[in-house]
């Protein structure tokens, strides 16, 4: 009998640190940006294998950019250990590299992390080819202070004009 009990007991226990666990973790992934953090920043929802989806009528031959397709997103996520780090401050930038010749990217902020935001379709990235989304507590070209540290992803720009049907009928979950 008190077998049956303290199995009980062990079982409501284990299930109930599950619980709060999965909670507290859920609550954390909204939560505020603060200094000396790890990060790491998320394009549609991935860390690795990115792909950004461009408009670019025709070939994308050249050194032509187009403006990024309408529904896609970028994200911040802390980590324990991630690549980035907030040094002294408490927001993380994104913007994609390379930067068109003669202008300054359009940058996202992030203040909390895990709350995704949808690029606008006015920023423009080079039909085809590789780049990086970088995420930084720094804004771009910014002097900075001691401490923090970019998170570079790569990203695989894709021409929906010319891309496979996935890239063409691509949806965002």
């Amino acid at each position: 009998m008190k077998v049956q009990s303290i199995t009980r007991s062990m079982t409501v226990a284990v299930a109930v640190l599950a619980f709060t666990g999965a909670g507290a973790e859920a609550a954390s992934a909204r939560a505020p940006i603060r200094p000396h953090q790890h990060f790491e920043g998320l394009v549609n929802g991935k860390q690795g294998h990115a792909i950004m989806y461009v408009v670019c009528p025709g070939p994308a031959g050249g050194h032509r950019t187009g403006p990024v397709k309408k529904g896609q997103t970028m994200a911040v996520l802390k980590t324990a250990h991630g690549t980035g780090n907030t040094g002294l401050f408490s927001h993380v930038y994104s913007w994609f590299q390379p930067v068109p010749s003669g202008k300054r990217p359009i940058a996202l902020t992030f203040v909390r992390y895990g709350k995704s935001q949808t690029i606008p379709t006015s920023v423009r990235v080079p039909c085809a080819g590789k780049g990086e989304a970088v995420f930084s507590s720094c804004p771009y070209l910014a002097p900075c202070a001691a401490g923090f540290t970019q998170d570079p992803l790569t990203v695989k720009f894709e021409n929906v004009a010319t891309a496979p049907a996935r890239g063409r009928d691509h949806r965002h979950r």
